[in-house]
C-alpha cells in the first residue's frame, strides 16, 4: 500500500465588521464564478419552517434526456439521487440503472449560489435573504434545511456556509471567516461555537470557489483554513486546524485546495491542492497529502496549462478527478479535459472527450455511489456523465429543451450535491 495512503498509528453577534467583510468577499467570489453567464436569478422570499407539498409528481412523470449508465459488471443496481438549486426552486434527480433519468420538482427557495450540502436525509444551504431563529433573533443570512421524506423546511441556525465534519456526524456552520458553530447532524446535543487561531481563516475570500465541497472543506477531526482573510488568487498558507486541540498544521504554501477525502474511522484525510510552484493561473502542479504523516504526491499535468480548480475524491478515495488546462495560460480560450489520477500509482488517464470551455478556470466533479460513474462540467456548459473505467462521456440532461449549463440553469448544475444513504 502506498504511504500516502496508509493510515498512521454561545452564537455569534449577527453584527460587526468581521462579518460584512467576510458577506463581502463571498459576494465577489459568487460574481467570480458567475461571470459571463447570461441567466437572471429571480430570488424568491425567504421561506419560513413550513411543510411543502413535496414529490408531488410520479417517478418517471418528469422525463430528461438519457445517458449511459453503466450496467455491467461492477455497475450498482441502485438508483443515484442528485439534488440541485435552479435559482428559485430545489430539485431532485434521479439516473436509472440503463440510463433513465427522472426528476422531481422541489419546493421554492431562496438559497446561495453554493453547493447544496446532504447529511441524515436532508440537504442543507445558505438563505442569503436571512430568517428568525428561536432563541437568538434575526440573522441576515442563515443554514436552512429540506428533509427529503417530508418535504418541510427548517432553519439549522445562523451561518454564511455550511459543510460537513470528516465523518458526516457534525454539521459546521460559519458566521465570520474567524468563527464557526459545530452542531450535531442528528440533532442531538447542544451546538459548539468555536474561535480560529489568531492569524488563521475560513475559505471564503476572494479566490474561486471549491466546487468539491462548498467554501469549507473538513478533514479527519479538523478543517482547512487559511493564512489570508481574502486570499484573491494570493498565495498563502494552507493549514489543518485540529478542533480538539485548537491548533493548526500547516500543510504547504498554496492557491487553492481541491477536495479532501477522509476513510470511515481514519486518524487522517488525503488532501488535493495547487501549490504556489506557480503564480496563477500557471498551476504547474497538483500535489495530495497525507495530513496525518505529511507524506505528499506529486502530479504534473500531461496537458500544456497546468490544472485547472476543481475535482474530486472517488468514493472509496482510491482515484481522483481532476482538469488539466489543453491550452497554456494567456495563449487562448481557457479548455480543460477530465482526467482520473490513480492514488497509489500517480498514474493518470485523460478523457479525449469532452473538451471543457472553464471561463474562470473553474471546473465541477460528483461522483456517483459506487465509483463506477461521475459527472462533469465546467463554465456554462452541459453536464457530463462520464463512466471511470473507459472515460467515455455523454451529455445529461434532466429537462427537455435548452438551457442546459452547470452554470445555473432548471437542469442540474454546479449547485448539486449526491445524496447517499444515511451513517
Amino acid at each position: 500500500m502506498s504511504p500516502l495512503i496508509a493510515s498512521p498509528a454561545p452564537p455569534v453577534s449577527p453584527g460587526g465588521a468581521a462579518q460584512a467583510l467576510f458577506q463581502e468577499a463571498r459576494r465577489r467570489r459568487r460574481h467570480r464564478w458567475l461571470a459571463g453567464i447570461a441567466v437572471v436569478l429571480v430570488a424568491s422570499a425567504a421561506v419560513a419552517v413550513s411543510t411543502v407539498t413535496w414529490l408531488h409528481r410520479a417517478p418517471g412523470h418528469e422525463v430528461g434526456g438519457t445517458a449511459p449508465l453503466g450496467t455491467g459488471p461492477g455497475a450498482r443496481s441502485s438508483v443515484a439521487t442528485a439534488a440541485w438549486f435552479d435559482g428559485t426552486r430545489m430539485h431532485v434527480g434521479y439516473i436509472h440503472p440503463g440510463g433513465r433519468v427522472t426528476q422531481r420538482a422541489g419546493p421554492e427557495a431562496n438559497a446561495d449560489l453554493l453547493p447544496l450540502v446532504q447529511a441524515g436525509g436532508r440537504v442543507y444551504w445558505v438563505n442569503p435573504a436571512g430568517a428568525f431563529v428561536p432563541a437568538l433573533g434575526h440573522w441576515s443570512q442563515v443554514v436552512q434545511y429540506l428533509d427529503l421524506a417530508t418535504g418541510k423546511i427548517g432553519t439549522a441556525g445562523p451561518g454564511q456556509t455550511v459543510f460537513l465534519s470528516a465523518d458526516g456526524r457534525h454539521l459546521l456552520m460559519s458566521q465570520t471567516a474567524t468563527s464557526l458553530t459545530e452542531a450535531p447532524v442528528a440533532g442531538t446535543g447542544a451546538p459548539r461555537q468555536l474561535t480560529l487561531p489568531r492569524g488563521w481563516y475560513l475559505p471564503g475570500g476572494d479566490g474561486l470557489p471549491d466546487l468539491g465541497s462548498g467554501e469549507g472543506l473538513a478533514t479527519a477531526g479538523g478543517v482547512i483554513v487559511q493564512s489570508a482573510e481574502s486570499s484573491a488568487w494570493r498565495v498563502h498558507a494552507l493549514g489543518v486546524w485540529n478542533l480538539r486541540s485548537g491548533k493548526v498544521e500547516v500543510i504547504g504554501r498554496g492557491l487553492e485546495v481541491i477536495g479532501a477525502y477522509t476513510p470511515p474511522g481514519a486518524r487522517y484525510s488525503l488532501l488535493a491542492w495547487l501549490p504556489a510552484a506557480c503564480p496563477f493561473p500557471d498551476n504547474c502542479l497538483l500535489k495530495i497529502t497525507n495530513t496525518a504523516t505529511l507524506a505528499v504526491r506529486t502530479v504534473r499535468s500531461p496537458l500544456p496549462g497546468g490544472f485547472a480548480v476543481g475535482g474530486a475524491f472517488s468514493p472509496d478515495g482510491t482515484r481522483l478527478a481532476v482538469f488539466p488546462q489543453t491550452t497554456a495560460p494567456r495563449t487562448g480560450p481557457a479548455t480543460a479535459r477530465l482526467a482520473i489520477v490513480d492514488l497509489a500509482t500517480g498514474a493518470m488517464r485523460v478523457a479525449r472527450l469532452p473538451r471543457l470551455a472553464l471561463g474562470q478556470d473553474v471546473a465541477w466533479a460528483r461522483w456517483l455511489p459506487g465509483g463506477t460513474h461521475l459527472m462533469v462540467g465546467a463554465g456554462t456548459g452541459s453536464c457530463y456523465l462520464v463512466d471511470s473505467a473507459t472515460l467515455s462521456a455523454r451529455p445529461l440532461y434532466f429537462t427537455r429543451g435548452h438551457g442546459h449549463n452547470i452554470g445555473i440553469s432548471q437542469d442540474i448544475n454546479f449547485t448539486a450535491a449526491i445524496i447517499l444513504g444515511r451513517r
